[in-house]
C-alpha cells in the first residue's frame, strides 16, 4: 500500500512538471526542530518511545500558476526513535563492538540524512500580508550516519556500522502546512507544522519492518 501511494503521488508531480511554464522561481532556507518514533510491522519490536532532532537546509519553489508551485531542496536531518526488544538474540554492531541484545532492552537508534523532497505546493490568495498554504509530496532520504544510546550496557552515543543496519536510502511522503507573511516583494518569513513517514525500510537485517516517522515546526524566509 506504501508503494502504492508513493506511486501515485510521484505521478502527480510529474504530471504537474510536464504543464509547468516559466515563472517564479522562489528560494528560502528553513529550520525545523522535530520529533522522530519508529513503528514496528512485527511484535519482535515496539516503539519505546520519541526522541528529538533537528532538520535544517534550503527549498527551491518553482510556480507553474499563481499559486501553485512544484517544491525541491535538501536538508540535513536526523531521526530516528526508541525500540525495545521482545526477543533475545538481536545484535546491535557499532564501530567499537557488537551487543546481543536481551529480552526487555530499550534501545535509542538515529540516523542522520541528506533528505531531497519532491512536492506540489498550494497557496492561498493574499489576505493583508498573509498567505496560507500547503505542501505535500515524497522525499529520498540517504543515510550518513547513524547512532545508538543503550542505558542497560552503558552504551553512550557509540556510532553504528552503517553497513550493517542502514539502506542506502528510503522513501517518506510528507505533509506540511502553515503560514506565510510578506516582508514586501517576493519576500516571506514562513512558519508551518510537518508530518512524515516512510514509505519503504530505512534499516535493514532484523530491523527492517521498522518504519520513521516525525512531526516537527519548520521556520524559514523565502527569498
Amino acid at each position: 500500500m506504501r508503494k502504492k501511494i508513493s506511486l501515485v503521488i510521484i505521478t502527480i508531480l510529474f504530471i504537474g512538471l510536464n504543464n509547468a511554464y516559466t515563472q517564479r522561481l522562489a528560494f528560502g532556507v528553513f529550520g525545523e526542530p522535530q520529533i522522530s518514533w519508529f513503528t514496528s510491522d512485527t511484535k519482535s519490536f515496539k516503539s519505546d518511545g520519541m526522541t528529538m532532532g533537528f532538520n535544517a537546509g534550503f527549498a527551491l519553489e518553482k510556480y507553474f500558476a499563481d499559486r501553485y508551485a512544484i517544491t525541491t531542496g535538501a536538508s540535513i536531518a536526523s531521526m530516528g526513535g526508541n525500540i525495545l526488544f521482545s526477543n533475545s538474540g538481536d545484535t546491535i554492531i557499532t564501530l567499537d563492538n557488537t551487543y546481543t541484545i536481551e529480552s526487555g532492552t530499550s534501545a535509542k537508534i538515529k540516523g542522520q540524512y541528506i533528505s531531497v523532497p519532491l512536492g506540489l505546493k498550494f497557496k492561498t490568495n493574499e489576505i493583508g500580508y498573509t498567505t496560507f498554504y500547503a505542501n505535500v509530496g515524497v522525499k529520498a532520504n540517504l543515510a550518513l550516519k547513524g547512532y545508538t544510546w543503550i542505558e542497560k550496557y552503558n552504551i553512550e552515543r557509540e556510532v553504528l556500522d552503517k553497513k550493517q543496519h542502514f539502506n542506502f536510502a528510503y522513501m517518506s511522503y510528507f505533509i506540511s502546512a502553515g503560514v506565510q507573511y510578506s516582508l514586501g516583494g517576493p519576500s516571506s518569513i514562513q512558519a508551518g507544522l510537518t508530518f512524515s513517514q516512510s514509505l519503504t525500510n530505512p534499516l535493514k537485517n532484523n530491523y527492517n519492518a521498522l518504519n520513521i516517522g516525525t512531526a516537527g515546526i519548520r521556520v524559514g524566509v523565502i527569498f
